[in-house]
């Protein structure tokens, strides 16, 4: 990825990877389905495998789904965070 020179200020930086799929990022807020299931779905209290919850989602969700990738980049937007826990993936609600 080629350099990119900052007119005003005649810095260079590398622009920042973007994905190639844009169902993947999160512009601005979350996707509704996920925001429903997170405020409707008491299943979980605190912490829970990743692969358990999207199953959940999966489950409840009565639209078109968001990907794995999207659903745990909106729930970073609603202050759930993806840990490793030795080799599982663990969603951890502060």
């Amino acid at each position: 990825m080629p350099d990119v020179s900052r007119p005003s200020c005649g810095h260079t930086s590398t622009p920042a990877f973007t994905p190639a799929s844009p169902s993947s990022v999160v512009e601005g807020s979350p996707d509704p389905s996920v925001v429903r299931w997170f405020r409707l779905d008491p299943a979980w209290l605190g912490e829970l495998s990743t692969d358990a919850l999207y199953g959940g989602y999966l489950r409840a969700t009565t639209g078109a789904p968001v990907s794995r990738a999207r659903f745990v980049a909106d729930l970073a937007h609603l202050g759930v965070e993806e840990v490793l826990d030795d080799d599982t993936r663990v969603l951890v609600r502060a």
